[in-house]
């Protein structure tokens, strides 16, 4: 008679452990992409150097240099709220280096971000567009910009909210 209880517990823990498996691991994961595009005018990339600093692979921070007036990365997450956004800072050539006496200084950003539930968006954003800046006023002009961010929070249903407080360093 024990020899028949413990077939039994044993035949019902092993059909109980086997009905609990699979299934678990099939869903997909719910992810968020963004793409960062970054435009300068040439002359902003001729009077300064810039570094780009974003958020990268779940949140991780990443940064790089643009090689010209065109800048984009695209970027992944599973963490929710999933952040993305851009920091980007400026630092005046020597002004012995500035070939022109005016400069036209000009930023746009856009981030478009698509969840894997089917929400998108995109917010394209002009920073500044400053026309004929004096070579001596270039410095202070990128300073009051240096630094500065633009990012988002996104939910994993696909809500956005203004995140400009990201940190990048």
């Amino acid at each position: 008679m024990k020899k028949f209880f413990y077939i039994a517990a044993l035949l019902f823990t092993a059909a109980f452990s086997l009905s609990s498996c699979g299934g678990d691991d099939d869903e997909p994961k719910a992810t968020a992409t963004a793409t960062y595009t970054l435009t300068f005018s040439q002359d902003l990339i001729d009077a300064c150097n810039v570094v780009i600093y974003y958020k990268a692979e779940n949140g991780s921070n990443r940064f790089e240099t643009p090689n010209g007036t065109w800048w984009s990365k695209t970027v992944t997450s599973d963490k929710f709220p999933a952040e993305f956004g851009v920091m980007y800072k400026f630092s005046s050539k020597p002004i012995g280096e500035l070939k022109k006496e005016k400069y036209d200084l000009a930023l746009d950003v856009n981030i478009a971000i698509k969840t894997s539930t089917g929400s998108a968006f995109s917010t394209p954003i002009n920073i500044f567009d400053a026309k004929e800046v004096s070579k001596d006023k270039v410095e202070s002009f990128i300073n009051g910009y240096s630094g500065k961010s633009t990012g988002y929070k996104v939910t994993i249903d696909g809500n956005p909210t203004p995140a400009n407080n990201l940190r990048y360093e």
